[in-house]
């Protein structure tokens, strides 16, 4: 079955993500109850049965464990990869959302910091302001936490 590398981050009771799909990046947001402290994976892999199920809406469940994320997406689409930081303790989590596809030049961290930070935008919406995506990007590259 194909993979694809990604980064998921939850935050503000969504998970967004963004995977390279063959050279065309797939965007994944969804709601995720019950509501639990924020995590990421920045080493997500997204395995798919074909790629023509990447595209609109989805059910999903998962776990959220003390170190590592673990989400069902339909019969032939998981989710899987480390936490940045370890949890205190393994949740079960679940939701609805949707697939998309992503334009623009924007990693995958800064596309999911885009639509965390401006979540009326679409998902493809570029950031206008090239001074914001550039401190976007510095703050990224250096590691910092970053409070949306």
């Amino acid at each position: 079955m194909p993979s694809a590398q990604g980064y998921i981050k939850f935050a503000n009771s969504r998970l967004v993500g963004t995977f390279d799909v063959d050279g065309s990046p797939r965007y994944l947001s969804v709601e995720v109850k019950p509501l639990n402290q924020p995590f990421e994976c920045i080493k997500a892999v997204l395995t798919y049965g074909s790629i023509e199920q990447l595209v609109g809406g989805c059910k999903w469940m998962g776990t959220a464990g003390t170190e590592d994320l673990q989400m069902f997406l339909g019969p032939d689409i998981t989710i899987a990869g480390p936490l940045v930081t370890p949890r205190l303790a393994a949740l079960s989590i679940r939701g609805a959302g949707t697939w998309d596809t992503v334009e623009g030049t924007f990693s995958p961290q800064d596309n999911v910091s885009n639509v965390l930070a401006n979540p009326s935008l679409p998902p493809n919406a570029a950031v206008k302001d090239p001074a914001r995506a550039a401190r976007v990007k510095q703050l990224l590259e250096s590691n910092t936490p970053i409070i949306v």
